[in-house]
């Protein structure tokens, strides 16, 4: 036992956020890169090491605190978490303000719908998953806020507590998922949007012991959004839906499909291409987590899933999020491959379709 006061959690106040004042970075021509250095020399000449995890996503960076970047390499890195998907960092001294001003300076944090009294900010969030957890964070293949009507565009989590092993976190290129598809199927989905959203979130409101509540009781969690988005910086093409928040597609008509035939062929489409994300391999990196290791992702071109498998021991990390634009899709925007996006060129499992010939996704062995 020992005399240390009690802990005193924070508690921020329930509030209504109307969705106009929801950034829109699109709007106020703020986009994290756009002022940055294509070849990113200011970053990537000032790094000891550059580890690229995967052809398509993922590399790991050395020699650089994320808490004394210049504005160059700020804007250069945010250029390059948009390549790459996913940027990691070891052994970081970042402290969660650092934290904060980094992501600000990319945006405006995001404010989660549901408050919890152990968040250490507002516009921060601490997971702490231990032997009491009935849950943890990040469970099934997800895009971060794909609900709100101006979704992420990164997350920055700093991982402050790990398992003697496991605890893994996977990403997976949503440009590669995109370009994995066959071309009749990308024609489909190009003029089609998907509902995305969070009423699983309504249940804060009926937590017995108030650590958690909703922050945004008027606010209703779905959105449209397109199937195919374009990313505002790179122009590259992401196919933009995820298991844990978008909910149907939309965009076919009942005389293609029948009166009711048209939400079957939607249910089906969607569980095609979620699961097209979540079965392929050959876009993800899976990244092993050491204490003070940072991941900075883009929550647009990339889903994520985090392992529990480290139960009973502990887990835990810091977050935020910062808002991005309305998600659009751009007609002339190319996809990763065609933009030669990628370290390599797609492989022949890729240009093969069901029989052989054509380019695309083969479907079947």
């Amino acid at each position: 036992m020992t005399n240390d006061p009690p802990v005193e959690l924070n508690s921020f106040p329930r509030r209504s956020v109307k969705e106009d004042d929801m950034f829109d970075s699109t709007k106020m021509n703020l986009l994290a890169g756009q002022k940055a250095d294509p070849d990113k020399r200011s970053l990537l000449e000032a790094v000891t090491k550059r580890i690229d995890l995967s052809p398509i996503i993922g590399t790991e960076l050395h020699g650089l605190q994320l808490s004394q970047l210049s504005e160059q390499q700020k804007e250069d890195l945010a250029l390059f978490v948009s390549e790459r998907g996913v940027v990691f960092f070891r052994d970081q001294d970042i402290t969660l303000e650092q934290q904060q001003e980094l992501g600000r300076s990319w945006g405006p944090l995001h404010v989660h719908p549901i408050g919890r009294k152990s968040d250490p900010k507002e516009d921060a969030q601490l997971f702490h998953t231990t032997k009491a957890s009935k849950i943890h964070a990040g469970e099934g293949w997800h895009t971060d806020i794909s609900f709100e009507k101006v979704p992420s565009s990164c997350a920055i989590l700093k991982v402050v507590e790990v398992p003697p092993c496991g605890g893994d976190t996977i990403w997976a290129s949503t440009y590669a998922a995109y370009d994995k598809l066959s071309p009749a199927l990308r024609e489909v989905i190009e003029s089609l949007t998907a509902l995305h959203n969070a009423d699983q979130f309504l249940s804060a409101r009926e937590d017995p012991t108030g650590q958690t509540f909703l922050r945004r009781d008027t606010v209703a969690f779905s959105i449209e959004h397109p199937v195919v988005r374009t990313h505002p910086i790179t122009g590259w093409k992401i196919l933009y839906v995820n298991k844990a928040f978008t909910k149907h597609i939309k965009g076919f008509t009942k005389a293609e499909s029948g009166k009711h035939l048209r939400s079957i062929c939607e249910h089906m489409l969607l569980n095609f291409l979620t699961d097209h994300i979540a079965t392929s391999d050959d876009v993800k990196v899976r990244f092993r987590w050491e204490k003070n290791s940072v991941a900075i992702w883009d929550n647009r071109a990339t889903q994520h899933l985090a392992l529990w498998d480290y139960y009973p021991h502990n887990r835990q990390a810091q977050r935020v999020l910062v808002l991005g634009e309305r998600p659009y899709r751009d007609p002339e925007s190319k996809s990763q491959l065609e933009a030669g996006g990628a370290l390599y060129q797609a492989p022949p499992l890729w240009l093969r379709d069901v029989d052989g010939a054509g380019s695309g996704y083969r479907w079947s062995l």
